[in-house]
């Protein structure tokens, strides 16, 4: 190897070894962080990422212990879910709910703060106040 070639190789090996995750574009380091954020907040609290559903516009969690058993023709939602277009403003559906029922929009902040009042909503309480 020349010692041209051998210099050049030795700048390249620098560049990449020092490139961290600051290397993305602003906004999409941006979007990662608040998913990251999100996920570490819900995920160790018992909330499941939904592959099955999940894809590239959306993001998907739902909460295991909100679910109930129903019929096979019941159009309500059985579990509830998160999920995210938006990394700011995660929506929120409730269990029970009707395929035409209410998706609250909030910001993560909203969400974090009433995450208590949302795993402990059951099929047929009063539905939380955000």
């Amino acid at each position: 190897m020349s010692k041209q070639s051998a210099s050049k190789q030795a700048r390249r090996k620098k560049r990449q070894s020092t490139r961290n995750v600051n290397w993305l574009p602003d906004e999409v380091h941006a979007e990662v962080e608040a998913v990251g954020r999100l996920a570490g907040e819900i995920l160790p609290r018992g909330w499941v990422f939904d592959d099955e559903y999940s894809n590239d516009e959306f993001l998907i969690w739902y909460y295991p212990p909100s679910g109930f058993e129903s019929t096979e023709d019941d159009p309500r939602e059985l579990v509830t879910r998160i999920w995210l277009s938006d990394p700011d403003h995660p929506q929120l559906i409730l269990v029970g709910t009707e395929e035409d029922g209410s998706i609250y929009s909030l910001t993560v902040e909203q969400l974090l703060a009433n995450l208590d009042a949302i795993e402990a909503y059951r099929v047929g309480d009063p539905a939380p106040q955000f």
